[in-house]
C-alpha cells in the first residue's frame, strides 16, 4: 500500500499542468539574417553595410569643404568695419543702396554663424551614422540563435530616426538662415560696397582705404564659395536619407519611413522659399524613397 502511494505521488509530480505550451526551439540563422517567425530573412549584406559607410565619407567631404567657410566671414568683417567709419555713416544717410548694405549686415553676419553651426553638426551626424554601421556590423557577425525581426527593426528604426530627423532640421535651418540670404544678398552688397568705397576712401582716411583695398576680392571669393556650396546640404541630406531607407528597407518600420518623408518635404520646402528680391531658390533635392 505504501509503495503504491509513493508511485502515485511520483506520477502526479511528472504530469504537465493543463494548457502549458511546449518550449519553442530558438530559430538559428546565418550571419546577416534575423528570425521572422520560424523562418530566416536576410536584412544585412556586406554591400548594404558598405553603402551606409560611404555616407560617412560624403559627410566628411562636405565638412572639409566647410573648412573654407571663413571665406564668408571676410566680406562681413569688411562691412562691419566700414560701418564704424564716419564717412560710411554719412553716406548711409543719403544713399539708399548703402543703407541697404548697412541694414543687411546683421543678417549676413548671422548667416555666417549659422554656416559654422552646421559644420559642427556634421560631426554629430557622422558619429551617429558610424554607430548605425556598428550595429549592422554586429548583425553581419552574429550566428546561432537569431534575433527577432521586430526587435531589430525597432532598434534600427530608432537609430535611423535619431540620425536623420535632427539632420533635416539642421539642413533646413542652414538653407533658410545662411544659404538663401547669402546667395541673395552677398553679391549685391559686394557691388554696393565696391561703388561706395570710391566715395568712402576719399573721406574715410587710412581705415577706410585699408578696408576697401581688398573688399572686392573678399566679396568675390565669398560669392563663388556660396554658389558652389549652396546645393550641398540638401543633396547630402537627400542621399543619406534615401540610402538608409533603400539599403535598410526591412529594418526601418513604416512610421519611421513616414517621418523621414515628412522631413524630406520640409527640406524641399526650404529650397523653394527665397527671400523677396531673389529670383531663384537655393537648389533642389529629390524626394526621399517612399515608405
Amino acid at each position: 500500500m505504501v509503495v503504491a502511494l509513493v508511485v502515485a505521488c511520483g506520477s502526479k509530480k511528472q504530469d504537465k499542468p493543463a494548457g502549458e505550451k511546449p518550449v519553442e526551439t530558438p530559430v538559428t540563422c546565418p550571419a546577416g539574417q534575423v528570425a521572422d517567425g520560424s523562418k530566416c530573412v536576410v536584412v544585412v549584406t556586406p554591400e548594404k553595410v558598405a553603402a551606409v559607410a560611404q555616407q560617412q565619407s560624403r559627410i566628411d567631404e562636405v565638412a572639409k569643404l566647410l573648412d573654407q567657410a571663413d571665406t564668408l566671414a571676410a566680406p562681413i568683417d569688411v562691412l562691419k568695419g566700414l560701418r564704424d567709419v564716419d564717412a560710411w555713416k554719412v553716406l548711409v544717410k543719403t544713399n539708399d543702396k548703402a543703407k541697404l548694405a548697412d541694414d543687411v549686415a546683421a543678417q549676413l553676419d548671422n548667416a555666417v554663424k549659422t554656416m559654422r553651426t552646421f559644420k559642427a553638426s556634421l560631426g554629430e551626424v557622422q558619429t551617429r551614422v558610424g554607430n548605425l554601421k556598428g550595429e549592422l556590423d554586429k548583425l553581419m557577425t552574429q550566428t546561432g540563435a537569431a534575433q527577432k525581426l521586430a526587435d531589430v527593426q525597432a532598434q534600427i528604426s530608432s537609430e535611423v530616426k535619431a540620425t536623420v530627423e535632427p539632420f533635416a532640421a539642421q539642413v533646413t535651418d542652414t538653407i533658410q538662415n545662411a544659404i538663401v540670404p547669402l546667395s541673395a544678398k552677398l553679391d549685391e552688397v559686394g557691388a554696393i560696397v565696391d561703388i561706395a568705397c570710391g566715395t568712402v576712401k576719399l573721406k574715410g582716411g587710412d581705415q577706410a582705404k585699408a578696408l576697401c583695398k581688398d573688399a572686392k576680392d573678399a566679396f568675390g571669393k565669398a560669392t563663388t564659395f556660396i554658389t558652389d556650396f549652396k546645393d550641398r546640404p540638401a543633396k547630402l541630406y537627400d542621399e543619406l536619407s534615401s540610402t538608409l531607407v533603400t539599403q535598410l528597407d526591412q529594418l526601418i518600420d513604416t512610421q519611421t519611413k513616414a517621418a523621414l518623408a515628412i522631413a524630406q518635404t520640409k527640406v524641399n520646402e526650404a529650397l523653394k522659399l527665397p527671400p523677396a528680391g531673389s529670383a531663384a531658390p537655393a537648389g533642389s533635392a529629390a524626394p526621399a524613397a517612399k515608405p
